[in-house]
């Protein structure tokens, strides 16, 4: 993140029991009300690689399986991917809602770092990897200088359009998240709901938020209770419940049963399963269900959310989506919901994302070589270097190399099988192998869907999502063993 002379601020209100030292409320304008609400707009990778970089020195916050996938991304090499674009789009996949990010006051996930390049011959294409081919045939190595451009994320106090909320308003928060327009009626009742009839007990304290701030904000919306209380009073004592996350799971699990899945689109898995509690070690699967695995990175949170069903039991985060869903103007935002770039698009996509349409390469284009960009276009330009300057097909091509075979563990390290990979899971395992068996397991858009939402909330999505086809497997298996016994 390219740090400034004078970092843009918003100020925060709070109202602090100071006893307890506990945020009770929260007052605020629409320029930390935007910038809060950003954050559910933030693609799972870039979250988990901005939280990273904010705790470089320290044990960055776990996300569910989120972190591993991530790191599985980093340390596969890029021989395995498709192209070294495949593997940069996944390390900073990129969101939909970026141009409008541009306007925020703060925006930690900025992309004015983009980077463009073209052949040597200035054909009329570019891309943002320089491994890309042109349609001539070079490589397109050559980097095109931008032209500066006004940044659109100048301070927006004086307009009242602003980026997810309008108005000049101010704006009531609560320790949990929930967002309201400020109204005396409001505000009586959130004191009075909990048990502050004396105000005069409250004490006042202004906050100036910049970019660490929101990063702090951001780790505390996952691991606590009382994010407002732990970012800006250094409180740790409030931490998430995770006794709670089987119970919120196991809802959302229940709540989408009756999804139908397109019959064409299953992937098959082989699980190495332990047979004295049919728990799965690891999987072993094709390319297909890494493409659906990590495309998980590029998922904003506020699909995520979607895809979770009942959000109101998923505390912190399910307020605040719930408040951006009151505020921002859902009807709004219906082109870009549950909706990824085009080159996210796999060839077995069970999730219900959909894709944007391909951009027309010959729209950005930059001055001085006949090229420009339309500032008021998402600037990406991506290419496979096998297309010759095409864009990918309409099925996608997915991010890792076809007929590759990979292992995938219960909290979703991923890593490319090779002549060693069984014994050496063996031994990390420490299980001998007459205590294992293999199943082969389909999995259809519901398990797809469970697995999406376990890789938020538990470290072990697997056996969460598809142990009860393990069990329901072994039951069929011995139930035709029993009837082929009696038969004989």
């Amino acid at each position: 993140m390219a740090e400034t002379c004078r970092e843009p601020k918003v100020r925060l209100r709070l109202f602090v029991d100071e006893e307890k030292n506990k945020v009770v409320l929260a007052e605020a304008s629409k320029d930390f009300v935007d910038v809060l609400f950003s954050l559910l707009t933030l693609p799972m990778g870039a979250i988990v690689r901005l939280l990273e970089k904010h705790r470089e020195s320290s044990k960055p916050i776990t996300i569910g399986c989120f972190n591993n996938l991530y790191k599985s991304v980093v340390d596969m090499d890029i021989h395995n991917f498709e192209t070294q674009a495949s593997k940069e789009i996944l390390l900073n996949p990129r969101s939909l809602s970026e141009v409008k990010c541009r306007k925020l006051k703060l925006d930690i996930n900025p992309t004015d770092d983009l980077k463009f390049f073209t052949c040597r011959n200035l054909c009329n294409l570019c891309s943002n990897f320089n491994t890309s081919l042109c349609k001539c045939g070079n490589l397109m190595n050559a980097e095109m200088p931008l032209s500066s451009q006004p940044r659109v994320s100048a301070s927006l106090q004086n307009d009242a359009n602003g980026v997810f909320v309008s108005g000049r308003c101010s704006y009531i928060i609560t320790d949990d998240l929930n967002v309201a327009v400020s109204s005396t009626s409001l505000v009586l009742n959130k004191l009075k709901s909990q048990g502050y009839v004396d105000v005069s007990k409250l004490g006042e304290k202004l906050v100036d938020v910049g970019f660490e701030e929101v990063l702090t904000l951001l780790e505390c919306i996952f691991s606590s209770n009382a994010p407002l209380t732990d970012a800006f009073l250094n409180n740790k004592e409030s931490t998430q419940d995770s006794s709670k996350i089987d119970q919120i799971l196991s809802q959302c699990v229940e709540e989408k049963n009756g999804v139908e899945a397109e019959p064409e689109k299953v992937l098959t898995l082989s699980a190495v399963v332990r047979k004295h509690d049919m728990n799965i070690l690891y999987v072993e699967c094709g390319e297909d269900f890494v493409d659906h695995l990590f495309s998980f990175l590029a998922v904003p949170l506020e699909s995520v959310l979607e895809i979770f069903g009942n959000i109101s039991t998923n505390g912190c985060i399910g307020n605040l989506f719930g408040s951006f869903n009151d505020l921002s103007g859902v009807n709004e935002r219906t082109t870009h919901k549950s909706m990824l770039h085009h080159y996210y698009r796999c060839k077995k996509q069970l999730l219900d994302i959909t894709t944007d349409q391909t951009p027309v390469y010959d729209c950005y284009k930059i001055p001085g070589s006949g090229l420009t960009i339309n500032s008021d276009l998402n600037p990406v330009v991506l290419m496979d270097p096998k297309s010759n300057g095409r864009d990918q097909s309409p099925e996608g091509s997915g991010f890792v190399k076809r007929d590759t075979k990979f292992t995938v563990s219960d909290d979703l390290i991923i890593t490319p099988m090779n002549s060693s990979s069984t014994i050496c899971l063996l031994k990390k395992f420490e299980i001998q192998a007459e205590d294992l068996e293999v199943q082969e397991i389909s999995i259809t858009k519901i398990e797809a869907t469970s697995l999406l939402r376990a890789s938020l909330v538990t470290s072990s999505a697997l056996n969460t999502c598809l142990k009860n086809l393990i069990v329901k497997n072994s039951k069929v298996e011995r139930l035709a063993e029993t009837r082929n016994c009696n038969s004989a």
